[in-house]
């Protein structure tokens, strides 16, 4: 047991003490830019039903939610190979998405509903999207750093090992959150509005 923890702790030490605030500054500013930028769009001047177009938000199904959010995350670990550079581009895209929908839904919809149509699934979500970020950006540095001659090898056995279990791991968070997501969201921000969405 004692040795277990003594991994658990060199892998927190090695892969997230470090890059998992860095990927959650970067997503965190991102989404107060979105926010920003969502608040002042116009509501009435988005597509509703009753104007006969399509909802830009169509209801999705577990599958469909795991396979889009495996792909973001799979996207955030290319750190590896591109210096870091994937990672941070894919971290402020998600965050102005995640900041535009929050800033646009909270002008005609009682941000506990809000909250209540992200919580839920947001906090397994964004913690395996950080953690996978964050192995994207640790590669990233080790290149760098092997580029420069500070690393004898590019990356070891056991930073490939360490990466694999935590990627396996953010991978279960995915879909276990895109499973809350189709299933559980809308009932739930329903008993807190008191009623059926509508055009949520």
């Amino acid at each position: 047991m004692s040795s277990r923890l003594a991994a658990t702790r060199a892998i927190y030490r090695r892969w997230l003490r470090r890059y998992v605030p860095v990927a959650a500054l970067i997503l965190g500013a991102s989404t107060v830019a979105g926010f920003l930028l969502g608040s002042v769009v116009p509501i009435g001047a988005l597509p509703t039903p009753e104007s006969g177009a399509p909802s830009p938000f169509p209801a999705l199904t577990t599958v469909d939610l795991a396979a889009n959010n495996l792909l973001a995350m799979l996207a955030l670990a290319l750190g590896a190979v591109s210096l870091g550079f994937v990672t941070a581009v894919g971290l402020v895209l998600n965050g102005l998405v995640i900041g535009a929908v929050v800033g646009i839904a909270v002008q005609g919809t009682d941000p506990l509903v809000v909250a209540a149509l992200i919580v839920p699934h947001g906090v397994l979500e964004i913690p395996a999207l950080l953690v996978a970020s964050a192995v994207g950006l640790r590669f990233g540095w080790l290149t760098v750093r092997y580029i420069r001659g500070l690393e004898d090898r590019l990356v070891t056995r056991r930073d490939l090992r360490e990466a694999g279990w935590l990627l396996a791991v953010s991978s279960l968070f995915i879909v276990v959150a895109a499973y809350i997501e189709a299933n559980v969201t809308i009932a739930l921000a329903e008993a807190v509005a008191g009623g059926a969405l509508g055009n949520v």
